[in-house]
């Protein structure tokens, strides 16, 4: 696999999308009616601390750039493998996202004793994550 070359085929409409589509995810997963009491409690946050965004741009900005970067290593990763399909781009997604974000935050959070309910939280949210975006690059492939 020639990186370059195989950075030039990618389908930058189909990144774009799943991209953005993972940034919307986030807002989602974390809103209050979702997840987003359950992890602000995880975390002894009040509904009021969990809402203030101030200063937190630059945090936003980087969650952008971080689903930016993943949609483009899913997408090489599924260009290389021949992954294509909705269904295999979910599981391929998924399994990612398990193998090596799920595995991370478990030993990572249990060393930080951090509530099991936190890691369950993101996890998934990694999870449903990386198989939207693999979902999304597959419907293009």
């Amino acid at each position: 696999m020639i990186l370059i070359e195989e950075l030039q085929s990618l389908n930058y409409i189909a990144v774009a999308i799943a991209t953005i589509t993972s940034y919307v995810l986030g807002f989602v997963w974390y809103h209050w009616a979702v997840f987003g009491e359950a992890w602000a409690k995880a975390l002894g946050l009040t509904k009021e601390e969990a809402d203030n965004t101030e200063g937190l741009g630059g945090v936003f900005a980087i969650s952008l750039v971080s689903g930016l970067i993943k949609t483009i290593l899913i997408a090489l990763l599924m260009s290389a493998t021949n992954i294509s399909g909705v269904l295999s781009g979910a599981a391929f997604g998924a399994v990612i996202a398990a193998v090596f974000t799920v595995t991370s935050l478990g030993y990572y959070n249990g060393f930080a004793r951090t509530p099991s309910k936190l890691t369950l939280i993101n996890s998934a949210h990694s999870i449903a994550e990386l198989a939207l975006i693999g979902l999304i690059i597959g419907i293009f492939t």
